[in-house]
This record gives C-alpha cells, sequence and structure tokens, in this order.
C-alpha cells in the first residue's frame, strides 16, 4: 500500500482520551493515527486539525470550517484526505463535506472510533486502517464514511447516505440498505446493489473546472445556513410555541411515508404553514417517497404552500436545506441530485 494520505484531526472519541474517569479531546491523541497504518506500507501520511471539539459540540459553523480546511489542502500532492471525527454528529459533517466539496478529485473519507484509541476494545485502528486502505486502493472522487460495526468488515458508506450512528448497537448503515462495500483483509469489495453508483459514475464526478470553481467558492466564503428551525417527526408538536424571528426556513422532518400532521387547530402544522407563506418563510417537509398515490395530509399541506423534499436520508435534507440557503439558491434545488444524495422512490399504496 502505496501513497500520500492527509489526516484531518477534528476531536471526537477517535482525538480523545480518559483522563479522570472522563473522555475529552486531546492534541496527542491524533498522533497516533499514522501509527495505525498496516506495517509494511509505504504511505506518507501528513496531518492537520482546524479544530478540536467532541462532535456532539458540532454546529454548522464548525462544518463550514472543516470544508474550507480540506479545500485548502493542495489536491494534486495528496491522493487521499481521511477526516478523523465524533461519531455523534459525523452523519451531518458527512453531507457537508458532500455538499461543500462536490467535485473534488481526491477520496475524501471520514471515520471515528467506539472507544478511545488506547482502549483494547475500539474500533478505531480498524476503521482508520480501512479508510486509508480503501482511498488508495480505489481513488474515486468523492466523500465516503468507513465504519467497522461489531462482528462486520468495515462498510463503506456514501457521506451522503449514511445514516446517524445507531444509539442502542452504536452501528453506521447505509439508507435503504444501499452500503457502498466493505473493506476485509485490506480489500475493497464493492456492494453492486440497485440504486448504488458504478465505479464509472463515480468517476465523472472527478472534473477538474467544476472542482476549480467548488474551491474558489469553499475558501471565498462558503456556509451553511444557522437560522433554519427543524422538527421532529413525532405526535402531539406544538407550533404555535415557536417564534418565526430571524427563521431563514422550517423544516417538517416527515414520518416513514413523506407524511405530516395535517389536522386544523391552534398550534397544528397547517397553521404554521400559514404563518410560514404569510412571512415568506418556506417550509420544507420531508424527506418523502413519492408513491403513485400521495395521501390527503401531502395534498392538504402542499395546498397551503409546503415544499416536499424528495428522496433522501433526514440528515442530508437538513444539511442541504442550510446549503441552498446559505449560498443564495432557491430551496426548489432540493430536487437536484447532489453527490448520488437521492435514494430510489419506492412506491407505496394508500
Amino acid at each position: 500500500m502505496t501513497g500520500r494520505v492527509h489526516v484531518v484531526s477534528t476531536g471526537g472519541t477517535i482525538g480523545s482520551v480518559v483522563s479522570g474517569g472522563a473522555t475529552d479531546v486531546d492534541g496527542s491523541a491524533a498522533l497516533r493515527l499514522p501509527s495505525l497504518a498496516a506495517s509494511g506500507s509505504d504511505v506518507v501520511f501528513t496531518e492537520s486539525s482546524p479544530l478540536r471539539i467532541l462532535s456532539e459540540d458540532a454546529t454548522p459553523d464548525h462544518w463550514t470550517e472543516i470544508v474550507r480546511h480540506v479545500a485548502s489542502l493542495d489536491m494534486r500532492s495528496l491522493d487521499a484526505v481521511v477526516v478523523a471525527h465524533g461519531s455523534d454528529t459525523l452523519a451531518w459533517t458527512a453531507k457537508a463535506l458532500a455538499y461543500g466539496l462536490r467535485a473534488c478529485p481526491k477520496p475524501v473519507v471520514l471515520t471515528g472510533s467506539d472507544k478511545p484509541l488506547p482502549d483494547p476494545g475500539s474500533n478505531g485502528p480498524d476503521n482508520f486502517r480501512d479508510a486509508v486502505a480503501f482511498a488508495l486502493a480505489e481513488q474515486l472522487p468523492g466523500v465516503f464514511v468507513a465504519w467497522k460495526n461489531k462482528g462486520e468488515p468495515t462498510c463503506i458508506h456514501l457521506a451522503t447516505r449514511v445514516l446517524p450512528c445507531d444509539p442502542h448497537d452504536d452501528a453506521f448503515r447505509s439508507a435503504a440498505g444501499l452500503v457502498f462495500g466493505s473493506v476485509s483483509g485490506g480489500e475493497f469489495r464493492r456492494q453492486g446493489l440497485e440504486g448504488n453508483p458504478s465505479r464509472s459514475h463515480l468517476a465523472k464526478e472527478r472534473d477538474a473546472d467544476a472542482w476549480d470553481a467548488v474551491r474558489a467558492r469553499a475558501l471565498d466564503g462558503i456556509r451553511f445556513e444557522r437560522d433554519v428551525l427543524v422538527f421532529p417527526a413525532m405526535p402531539g408538536i406544538d407550533h404555535s410555541r415557536c417564534s418565526l424571528e430571524g427563521c431563514k426556513a422550517v423544516v417538517q422532518l416527515a414520518y416513514h411515508s413523506g407524511t405530516a400532521r395535517s389536522t386544523e387547530g391552534e398550534g397544528s402544522l397547517v397553521e404554521l404553514a400559514r404563518r410560514c407563506r404569510r412571512e415568506g418563510i418556506p417550509l420544507v417537509v420531508g424527506p418523502c417517497r413519492h408513491g403513485r398515490d400521495p395521501y390527503a395530509s401531502v395534498e392538504r399541506l402542499r395546498k397551503e404552500g409546503a415544499i416536499f423534499a424528495p428522496s433522501m436520508t433526514e440528515s442530508a435534507l437538513v444539511v442541504k436545506t442550510r446549503w441552498i440557503l446559505a449560498n443564495g439558491l432557491d430551496l426548489t434545488r432540493l430536487d437536484e441530485p447532489v453527490a448520488f444524495d437521492r435514494l430510489p422512490e419506492t412506491t407505496f399504496q394508500v
């Protein structure tokens, strides 16, 4: 295994140590990462650290900082970039990098650790080693996530499709089961699943002119809008209790069938939709699978001006909304596929 890999350390468990009974970020932890590469390899590592935080503390401003930092690297002198990140918000940062670094000519792989690296039960060493192996062996442009679940080989996920870490088993999975591939024994095996991009489709993302333009925007001022109000998909939310002052958009995450509460009454989503329309604030509902016969609730909210987002992960929808707004674009651009964020539509019946 040979190549030039730049490691971007951002903190998280993979950049932490246990001290005084608590796990916290420590600058010395990241220094261990290059030594985790397979013995006998001829990989040249360089390192940098734009920030060191526990990832639960991450904000859209931190996404901007990481995107700009990666964009500032000289990709011509590198074969891959590995971003060491905490697991709590890794799925959101992965999307931010996928949107902010679209057309990046080299692989950017995010990875982390379930326990600090000195812990003998940590999956961090395997995650990092396999992230490097995948990136150097495949040389595919784009943003990916490498993570080893218990009892499984290290899985490689497309950044826009990876789901947040499961709180019950600390596992990362891809939406709709569309894992891109896995690494075992240092060898990458692509999953030939319908709905996954082919190697040739990914290679088409390598566009020098497009990357120059994206990189310039990233360095000059790309950011992610902070003033977006996001509601979870759950019964009984009183939407009248929120203020829309300074709000640039509202996102109501939908139930699995692409629906949300549409009954009338104070505190209802319908009333919030009317408030948003009066104040010129876009209301996005999704993600949605657009079946042949939509539910009546969808039609009622659509009549009130709600924008129904396409099929993608929830974290992709939230990050993409923030990205579109901050870059002065219209939210109708949610329908535009970016970095394979669109998931295959599943037809359902009412």
